[in-house]
């Protein structure tokens, strides 16, 4: 642990068998981040938690500003600006340039070229700002102009991306040289606490878990379901999570006659408790960033099946060890997957023995010492 009583001469301390310098003069480094919202889904749970390993620092004064939180958020160090378009951005920037702030980090998605200009060359330009790239889908997070991109990113102190696979095709795509790759951490003691309260489900199931939209394929999910030995061995599929989609899953389900195999949940602040209790779980995304649920239920000790995307599962799945990948969108491949794994017990206990060791360097402690690193 980091002594707080700092000597007043420069010196390294050990932190995680890492040395990280520290000022002579004692101060503090003070980080905002900044970020949209809270709304459930993974970039929320990445700025949470981005946020708790930040103030867990004792050196580090962490504020998280949000710019369209509709919601009281009950946290000191959490700040909400207007509803208000306009007088929100003249709120961010009194609030960045009227404190020295050391570092930005910029967790929001960046889709108007024009705010982007606004907040890059007149809001931040100052601080030293960390933006983030939490999807292979670039365009959420940066405009599809070359030239654009570089003015606007190409000398900021670090673009980070959320998986290797993201920032590959960063670079490829826009040639920056200013790009990481720290991945997307998960709390797993939180994680394992969470996952021992109780469910009100006493049969069989495998798993899915997100928004319902059509991006995660839920419908085509439950159609290959249909098609596996699954139903005919009364092994159920649940469905965790709510959105758009939700009224066209249930009346694909109605079409099949699956009314009493596919069970819908809804919107769960606690997925976990399904996740331990699931056989395993199913990732049937066109796309993902990184693919967070997949760590989270190899954190609950369950087995997991996606697609082979672009990014992100194939940097936490090892095929055959702790779940398995599938060609990326063969809904056919995706069927044999799924009996696979209810066929092949050998193999299906030994996914499920290597799921939590599997997953130690995305442990919160491991991506801890990487933010410090690149804060150092």
């Amino acid at each position: 642990m980091v002594d707080d009583a700092f000597i007043a001469t420069k010196f390294y301390i050990c932190y995680e068998c890492k040395y990280i310098q520290v000022n002579s003069q004692n101060k503090p480094r003070k980080i905002a981040i900044v970020a949209y919202n809270l709304e459930p889904g993974g970039l929320a749970n990445v700025i949470q938690n981005v946020f708790k390993i930040l103030q867990s620092v004792s050196y580090f004064q962490v504020k998280l500003i949000l710019l369209d939180e509709r919601k009281e958020v009950q946290n000191k160090n959490i700040v909400i600006l207007s509803n208000n378009k306009f007088k929100k951005y003249f709120q961010l920037f009194n609030l960045l340039n009227n404190h020295k702030w050391d570092y930005i980090i910029d967790l929001r998605y960046r889709i108007n070229p024009l705010t982007e200009v606004l907040i890059t060359k007149f809001i931040y330009p100052k601080i030293k700002t960390i933006y983030n790239v939490h999807s292979s889908r670039l365009q959420t997070y940066l405009p599809k102009n070359v030239t654009l991109v570089n003015w606007l990113y190409g000398t900021s102190y670090k673009i980070v991306c959320g998986a290797k696979g993201n920032e590959d095709l960063v670079v490829e795509k826009y040639n920056l040289k200013n790009t990481c790759t720290l991945y997307n951490p998960i709390d797993i003691n939180f994680i394992s606490e969470k996952a021992n309260e109780p469910i009100e489900l006493d049969f069989e199931y495998i798993l899915a878990v997100g928004r319902v939209e059509e991006v995660k394929q839920f419908d085509l999910l439950i159609e290959a379901y249909s098609n596996s030995i699954l139903v005919d061995r009364n092994i159920k599929l649940v469905i965790v999570g709510d959105g758009s989609q939700l009224s066209k899953c249930k009346e694909k389900v109605k079409q099949l006659n699956l009314e009493d195999k596919v069970i819908f949940e809804g919107f769960s602040k606690n997925p976990y408790k399904y996740m331990k209790q699931a056989k395993f779980f199913v990732l049937s995304s066109k796309y993902e960033g990184f693919g967070l649920v997949l760590v989270e239920s190899l954190a609950c000790r369950t087995p997991v099946i996606s697609f082979d995307l672009q990014t992100g599962p194939n940097e936490i799945i090892t095929h055959e060890d702790n779940g398995l990948l599938v060609k990326n969108q063969d809904f056919d491949e995706l069927i044999k997957a799924m009996n696979c794994f209810e066929n092949e017990k050998d193999l299906y206990n030994h996914c499920k023995a290597n799921s939590v060791k599997s997953i130690s360097k995305f442990a919160m402690e491991n991506i801890k010492n990487d933010w410090l690193n690149l804060l150092k």
